[in-house]
């Protein structure tokens, strides 16, 4: 389980600059969600860049360094618990940065997905040789890339159609950050009655808002802003260089 945090700009800003005082909050929140961390953004030349830690990010110097130096205008960030036990390394680390039908896609997931052949029939074989870790998350990914690959490129599809293959399977939340050289993705799409135990129960809720033309969305606790909770089921699509957002209804597509 994990907690997600995006945000899309006019100008670059660095993960300090757009957290202000809520950065007590996200470093408070990896001492629970302190099996790694990362973050993905658009560099100035519309690529998309990485940068992951296994270390939680109170303990991180590269999470210090990068939460000040890294600056752009839209990124995702990823505080990652564990489940299953699985390894803390860094192929197991969110986000994870593939090639999709139209280049570059970061991923970051909160939630978990029963791992299988089941899930494992969802994924073009190519990306099912070329995994880099264990997590279910990752396959998730690979499944909605190969949704990407049906939709030529039309990720609001490939997330409707993925949602409607994962209906089936027992997951607690498949809540979602994507990233690519255009635009940012925010699903939500959450069991609440199979969330970990002992946590709140919006632990799976994911609120947005734009102020002063910048669109952010979060994990319950990340923000003490007051904030918009985007529905289950729902899709919040925010294209980068026209900072236009929009709500989509995936039970709709």
């Amino acid at each position: 389980m994990c907690r997600l945090y995006a945000w899309s700009a006019p100008t670059a800003l660095s993960l300090d600059e757009v957290l202000g005082q809520d950065r007590n909050n996200l470093i408070k929140l990896s001492e629970l969600h302190k099996d790694g961390w990362g973050m993905a953004w658009r560099d100035e030349d519309e690529s998309v860049r990485l940068v992951r830690d296994e270390l939680p990010a109170f303990e991180s110097g590269t999470f210090r360094n990068s939460a000040t130096a890294v600056s752009s205008r839209t990124a995702i960030v990823h505080l990652r618990w564990a489940t299953e036990a699985m390894q803390v390394c860094i192929p197991n680390t969110h986000p994870f940065l593939k090639t999709g039908p139209d280049g570059a896609i970061a991923f970051a997931h909160n939630g978990g997905v029963p791992r299988g052949p089941a899930l494992n029939a969802l994924i073009d074989d190519d990306l099912l040789a070329e995994l880099e870790g264990e997590t279910d998350s990752e396959r998730y990914f690979a499944a909605l890339i190969t949704e990407a690959r049906k939709s030529k490129g039309d990720l609001i599809t490939a997330f409707a159609n993925t949602v409607r293959n994962l209906e089936s399977f027992n997951y607690s939340s498949i809540n979602a950050l994507v990233l690519t050289s255009t635009h940012l993705y925010v699903l939500s799409q959450h069991r609440p009655e199979n969330r970990p135990a002992g946590t709140d129960p919006d632990y799976y809720e994911l609120n947005w808002s734009t102020v002063d033309g910048i669109t952010t969305a979060w994990s319950s606790g990340v923000s003490d802003k007051k904030g918009t909770v985007l529905p289950v089921g729902s899709l919040l699509v925010t294209e980068i260089e026209s900072g236009q957002t929009r709500v989509v209804d995936l039970t709709k597509i």
